[in-house]
């Protein structure tokens, strides 16, 4: 069992915000989430190299 926080916020940990998921329940509640914030992740490193007019198109 893990804990999910529903509103992907892991500093509110209000008991509203928290569900007992089991490990693939969870991964499949979070996909989105980690799908959104790993484009994030990518799209600052590339602007931090200096790639950003290159990379325009990879994002789509």
């Amino acid at each position: 069992m893990t804990v999910a926080h529903l509103d992907h916020t892991p500093e509110n940990c209000t008991p509203a915000n928290l569900r007992a998921m089991c490990q693939g329940c969870h991964l499949a509640y979070d996909r989105d989430h980690h799908r959104e914030t790993a484009a994030r992740t990518r799209r600052a490193a590339i602007e931090a190299a200096g790639q950003l007019a290159f990379a325009e198109g990879l994002d789509r």
